[in-house]
This record gives C-alpha cells, structure tokens and sequence, in this order.
C-alpha cells in the first residue's frame, strides 16, 4: 500500500511539474505576444502620426480649408491633427497617432520661405494706361501696356516711363528716361527711345526699332484666390464689421462677409490674411497695420468690392522697414480703388479696374489695370519692395522647419 501511494505522489508530482511548466510557458509565450502586440500597435499610432504630419504640409502648401480637430484613419490606426497659427507665416501641426489606446505625438513647425509678387516698378500698369495731372509724381520707374497721358498741369516721373507695345505712347510730362513707340509734347530729359519723336524736348533721341512687350500684372488670379483661402481658413464673419472712433481690434485670418469700415481714429491690428467679399473703407485718422509678429513679412487685404482711404488715414506693415500692407481689389470698377485726402498707404492693386490716387496722398508702389494720379498725388517707390517677402499666397511656399516627438 506504501508503495502504491509512493506510485500515485510520484505521478501526481510530475503531473503539477507538468502542468506549472507549461503553464508558464504559455504565460510567457502570452506575455511576449501582448509585448509584441504593444510594439506593433505603438509602431502603428506613431506612422498614424506621421500620415497627419503630412496631411497637414498638403493642406497647408495647396491651401485647402480645414476645421481642427482633424481626424482620419490611416492604416489601422487613427490620426488627430490640430493645425494653429503661432505666428503671421507660422503654423505648429500637433498630430496624435492611436492605435488600440497606444498613442504617439508629433509635432511639427511650418514656415513659409520667400516670396512675393515681383513689384520693380513705382507704378506698373495693365492695359488702362496711366493719366497724370497737377504736380502729381512717381519718383522711380514707371512700366505700362497703355499710353501714358499727362492730361493737365505738369507732371513727373522721375526715371524711366515705359510703354509697351507697337502704337504705344507717352504724351506731356517730364521724365528722365523714356522707352515708347511715340512721342508727344513731353520732356526727357536724357535719352528717348521712340520711333517717332512728335514734338518731344530731350537729351539724345534713339530710334527705339520693336517696342517693349506687354507685360502681365504680377499676381494671377489663382494666386487671388489662395489669398482668399488663406483668410477662410480663420473663419467667416458674417455682416459689415465696423470700428470706430476709440475701438481697437486684432482680427485675421478671417474672412468678412459684408463690408469693412475703419474710421474716426480706430485701430485695426492685422494678425493674418484678410478676405472683404463687400467694400473697405479706412477713412478720418482711422488706422490699419500689421502686428508685429509679422516680423520683416508683408501682410494683405484683399476686397471684392471697392476700397477707399482717405482723411489721414494710415495703413502701414509690423513697424520693421521690409514689412509692407496690400490693398487688393478684384473689382473692376472706375475707380476700384481710391486714396485720397492725405491718406498714408503702402502697395494698392488692382486685377481689372482702376486705381485713383489723389490730394497729397503718400504710397510706395502701385500696380492695377489703369491708374491715374492728380492733384500732388506721389508715389515714392522703395527699392526693398523688389524683396518683399508675403506670409501667403504668390510665390510663398510652406517648409517643414522642425520636428518632434513629444509622447
């Protein structure tokens, strides 16, 4: 009988030695298999990650609209991606990547590099040609598609005033330099290149031979138009927004459906793009500006309807000397946009109407289809421009700048 229970112990020992090593077994085996799960699941959550690192780059350089939180699958795991603006040409994408409740984070600094719309000219025209009256000037280069016409009183450019295209001319005025196919009752002062010189007074006369070609205004209509999803991409604000009087606000990017008013000495601080689908009109000591996160980058407004400043008001970029403020209409009206009064301003624009610049008014540059200049109007054009660098739309590009895991 002892022998018999020595027999069942025997058994029944190696049957729990049995059972606790396999038992262990699988506890490892199942504790490597939850390890490799945890791995690969991390692995996953944190190309997740990546996918929204790269879906916000996509976003950002074609200018597409977004709403944050942004959420997507990718692969088997889920992307949530929050895209802020930091700064005017700066935005920081933070992206969680989870994957079966492992969750990875990265985030990434965009920047735009460079660049703008390629302003060499004090005034450059499209085909509306350029008008001049009473002591109004542009001291730099002067490039138009139509005629420059000097209608009354005596008015300069201090360069050179070209004008493109056969039967192109410039008619009255003074400058110092002049490139058209004719000429009529102006004064050069040094060379004129014309193939027929009418009356004109000059310095030395060249037969000029085939004109300049017309030369396109520098911002397209798609370029227009990222400007306007840059500012969307802020949101919309819906009806006239109006400051007045003490107000002060920072606004940007945004865009207004209605109309735009700045008047009686308020401030308006520009943080981003602006999108005015009515009119803007800055009027009596009323001031725009950029902020001065804007750095040495330039800022814009762009208006589907007319834009008016007028009665000292002034519009100006961050306070650094290579910062600069766009008024852009796409109207095509005459005038599509108005300075006047001894209103201060930097670059006006227009796609398709007319620019009217009058009364002591002070700018930097202008570029629209026609513009026309009186009554001691001056355009001061600044060599900087030809650097200036946009914070969006034409010519600006999104980088990558820095990089991080930060969970």
């Amino acid at each position: 009988m002892k022998k018999g229970f020595a027999t069942l112990y025997f058994v029944l020992l190696s049957l729990f030695l049995v059972v606790s090593i396999a038992g262990s077994s699988f506890l490892l085996l199942s504790w490597q298999q939850r390890i490799g799960r945890n791995v690969q699941n991390s692995v996953q959550a944190y190309w997740a990650a990546e996918a929204g690192i790269e879906d916000a780059f996509l976003r950002l350089q074609k200018g597409m609209s977004f709403v944050n939180p942004i959420s997507f699958n990718a692969g088997e795991g889920v992307a949530t991606t929050t895209i802020t603006q930091t700064a005017p040409g700066k935005n920081l994408a933070v992206v969680q990547g989870n994957d079966a409740s492992r969750v990875r984070k990265i985030q990434a600094l965009f920047e735009l590099s460079g660049l703008t719309p390629a302003f060499f000219y004090g005034a450059q025209i499209g085909s509306g040609g350029l008008q001049m009256e009473n002591l109004s000037k542009v001291i730099g280069n002067v490039f138009s598609n139509g005629n420059i016409v000097v209608t009354s009183g005596t008015a300069e450019i201090t360069e050179t005033a070209t004008v493109a295209g056969v039967g192109g001319s410039i008619s009255g005025g003074t400058a110092k330099h002049a490139f058209a196919d004719t000429c009529e009752g102006s004064a050069i002062a040094q060379e004129l290149h014309a193939n027929t010189p009418g009356d004109c007074t000059y310095g030395s006369y060249i037969v000029l031979g085939t004109p300049p070609d017309p030369v396109p205004l520098p911002i397209s209509d798609e370029e227009i138009q990222q400007w306007k999803n840059d500012a969307q991409v802020g949101g919309v604000l819906n009806g006239d927004y109006v400051l007045d009087g003490s107000d002060a606000a920072t606004l940007g990017p945004t865009k207004i459906a209605g109309n735009l008013k700045i008047q009686n000495s308020a401030v308006l601080t520009l943080s981003g793009t602006l999108w005015v689908t009515g009119n803007v009109n800055v009027k009596n000591e009323g001031r725009v500006k950029l902020a001065s996160s804007y750095g040495e980058t330039s800022g814009v407004i762009v208006a589907d309807g007319t834009i008016t400043l007028e009665n000292n008001s002034i519009s100006e970029g961050s306070g650094n000397p290579s910062s600069y403020l766009i008024y852009l209409s796409t109207n095509s009206a005459n005038p599509a946009l108005m300075i006047k009064n001894n209103a201060i301003a930097d670059i006006l624009y227009t796609s398709q109407g007319w620019i009217e610049v009058q009364n002591n008014t002070q700018l930097v540059e202008v570029t629209g289809y026609g513009i026309h200049l009186k009554n001691n109007a001056v355009i001061q054009y600044e060599a900087g421009l030809q650097n200036a660098r946009f914070t969006s739309g034409p010519g600006a590009s999104w980088e990558l700048t820095s990089w991080k895991e930060v969970e």
